[in-house]
């Protein structure tokens, strides 16, 4: 026997035809909430109940035909015990009314709360449906085998009442035959009962998995069933074989038989429980054989279908087993694949993905790590006096197409956006580069190289803007290049990741500069001569070296060619003076 735990998600749609009514799916809970009642009037009875009580019949009657062959092939034939065997048939019809009757009354005595389920379906599942669903088939085949342990009880007590005495030779026929057989009887029944709650009942009770949560209930486990198919398909006929060839042996040593006859009813017994339990082993095999290979097929099904990425899977869990637990644990780890893959698309919305991956790799330090990298910054210009003429959603929207334009933009050219800050955006490069060497140029390039496709894709969002007789925006680029310190910034509990430092400050001193006097873009000398040895020439043309705030050397500065030299160095002149 085993207990249950863990846990699992499973979502299942079973036969409506087997289950006695339209399948209706939904999330189930557990506990003492208040249940609606889906249905106003109780449907069928469920198709499952008569085929469960045909099997059991068919099972315990067939049983009771072996039990009979294995008496008359192994009983004593001395006169007390023919005298006996007289006496228990006169007896026997009244006790198999009773055992059938009593045995049929106590399993639909523990399923009526299944049946009731099942005719008239509450949400939540009321948990003592749900537990008697999972004991059912152990307990049921326990029901059918307790009559049969009786009957060895039963039979010796009534002999001795009725003869006054009782003789060890009564013990095949009265004790060990029924016992056997009726252990067969039990064994069959768990094995059908088992794959019949598996296939059609469980997956009703637990439409969403999560039957280990349900805590311990009377089930076995692939072990105990196991060992059950290996005493049903290979104790019982080697003991049955045993006892024929042990009495045969006695008969023809006491002279009770002719030898002669002892040999053909030896064979006959032989050839019939040969054939018997080739054709049982063979049901139970398959029996098994399904119970297992069905749902583990299932759950390599799903590993492939998640290996390829789909994470709507949902394995059945039909058993409370290792099996049913492997089920659900499948559901679990798609359940938390899922999440994970929510989480990653959520924080890669408010990170940049590259950031993001560099993030969950462990490569974020306490205290940041110095790196070269190429900073850009990006301000939409006079926005602030546009604003003032939008309404609020008018705002958002335009901020929202803007960086949406240069984000993808920035993406295609492997930089990041590390922040948006109101209508300006501050975009790094060259910070992930692998090769240390190759970082500055590479970084520098690509900055560049965004830079001036920022300009084109700007032109595109007015024309729309046009089109739709909306404002046209301007906008001030500014790249610098150098070293900074890229780690985590804030508090213990809420911090972000980001890049500060002299490079961070220069490359905003010059976008500053940008909207004051006018000009579209502004490099430094730094970006210039790295992105001409990472490949990019652009048209840029030198303009008067400019002084910064918190710097006390001049800085050479380049802009775009097309633009007023002259215009260039009066305003930048006369700004750097202020």
């Amino acid at each position: 026997m085993r207990s249950v735990d863990g846990r699992g998600h499973a979502m299942t749609v079973v036969s409506g035809e087997l289950a006695g009514r339209p399948v209706h799916e939904g999330v189930v809970g557990r506990g003492d909430a208040q249940r609606s009642t889906r249905d106003t009037v109780p449907g069928p009875f469920p198709l499952w109940l008569p085929l469960l009580f045909v099997v059991l019949l068919c099972v315990h009657l067939l049983a009771g035909a072996t039990t009979q062959l294995t008496i008359n092939a192994m009983r004593s034939l001395s006169p007390f015990a023919q005298e006996s065997r007289a006496f228990e048939w006169r007896v026997l019809p009244y006790w198999r009314l009773t055992a059938y009757v009593a045995g049929t009354v106590a399993v639909f005595t523990y399923l009526w709360p299944v049946v009731l389920h099942f005719r008239r379906p509450v949400e939540p599942v009321p948990t003592r449906v749900q537990r008697r669903v999972l004991s059912a088939p152990f307990l049921v085949a326990a029901m059918t085998f307790a009559p049969w342990c009786l009957s060895g009880v039963f039979f010796p007590a009534i002999t001795i009442w009725h003869f006054g005495r009782w003789a060890p030779d009564l013990m095949s026929q009265q004790v060990l035959s029924p016992l056997v057989n009726g252990f067969l009887a039990a064994t069959t029944s768990y094995l059908v009962l088992e794959w019949l709650f598996r296939s059609q009942i469980v997956p009703r009770v637990f439409p969403d998995g999560r039957i280990p949560d349900l805590g311990r209930c009377l089930t076995a486990g692939v072990r105990t069933r196991l060992f059950l198919f290996l005493a049903a398909v290979a104790f019982t006929p080697l003991f049955t074989m045993l006892g024929v060839v042990r009495t045969s042996v006695v008969r023809v040593a006491t002279r009770v038989q002719d030898a002669d006859a002892v040999v053909a009813a030896m064979a006959h017994a032989s050839t019939m429980t040969f054939f018997l339990y080739v054709a049982l082993g063979i049901v139970l095999t398959l029996i098994l054989a399904r119970s297992l290979t069905r749902p583990l097929g299932d759950v390599a099904g799903a590993l492939r279908r998640v290996q390829r990425g789909d994470l709507g899977v949902q394995v059945r869990v039909g058993s409370s087993d290792e099996v049913g637990v492997l089920e659900d644990g499948v559901n679990a780890l798609v359940v938390a694949l899922r999440d994970r893959e929510h989480i990653l698309q959520t924080f890669g919305h408010v990170v940049d993905p590259s950031v993001r991956d560099y993030l969950l790799a462990g490569g974020v330090e306490r205290g940041g790590e110095l790196r070269a990298a190429t900073v850009l910054f990006c301000d939409l210009r006079s926005f602030t006096t546009m604003a003032e003429r939008m309404a609020p959603e008018e705002v958002v929207r335009t901020l929202n197409e803007f960086f949406a334009a240069m984000t993808a933009w920035v993406r295609q050219c492997g930089g990041f956006v590390d922040k948006f800050i109101g209508d300006a955006m501050l975009v790094v490069f060259g910070l992930f580069e692998t090769s240390v060497a190759e970082r500055p140029a590479a970084g520098a390039a690509a900055a560049l190289r965004c830079a001036l496709g920022m300009q084109e894709r700007l032109k595109d969002l007015n024309r729309t803007r046009a089109a739709a007789g909306r404002e046209p925006l301007e906008m001030s680029i500014a790249v610098h290049a150098g070293e900074v310190v890229a780690g985590a910034v804030g508090a213990p509990d809420r911090h972000e990741f980001t890049v500060i430092g002299d490079t961070v400050n220069v490359a905003a001193r010059l976008q500053q500069l940008c909207r004051e006097t006018g000009c579209t873009l502004l490099v430094s000398e730094t970006v210039y001569d790295l992105a001409r040895r990472g490949g990019v020439a652009a048209p840029l043309a030198m303009r008067e070296p400019v002084h910064v705030r918190g710097r006390s050397r001049p800085i050479v500065v380049y802009g775009l060619a097309a633009e007023p030299r002259a215009a260039g160095v009066t305003s930048l002149a006369s700004s750097t003076e202020t």
